[in-house]
């Protein structure tokens, strides 16, 4: 699976801001790999118009594709 890589000031700017037309929030998170990430339909579904009144212009819809690691946490049996 493929996500968007942020910085963390990219991260901290996108939290909890709005996009989509039905009020999705951003919700950066954190990979195993401490690489900051949102996903690609956060992204796609955010128009230009949206990403210039949250503040971070054109930078959102060019962000890198990498690899998603997940943090796995093994439950104790």
């Amino acid at each position: 699976m493929k996500v968007r890589e942020l910085t963390l000031e990219q991260a901290t700017l996108l939290q909890g801001k709005i996009w989509g037309f039905q009020g999705q929030l951003f919700n950066p998170q954190i990979d195993s790999l401490g690489k900051w990430f949102i996903s690609n339909e956060e992204v796609n579904g955010c128009t230009l118009q949206q990403a210039i009144i949250i503040g971070c212009d054109a930078w959102l819809l060019s962000l890198p594709e990498i690899d998603y690691n997940p943090i796995i946490t093994e439950i104790p049996a």
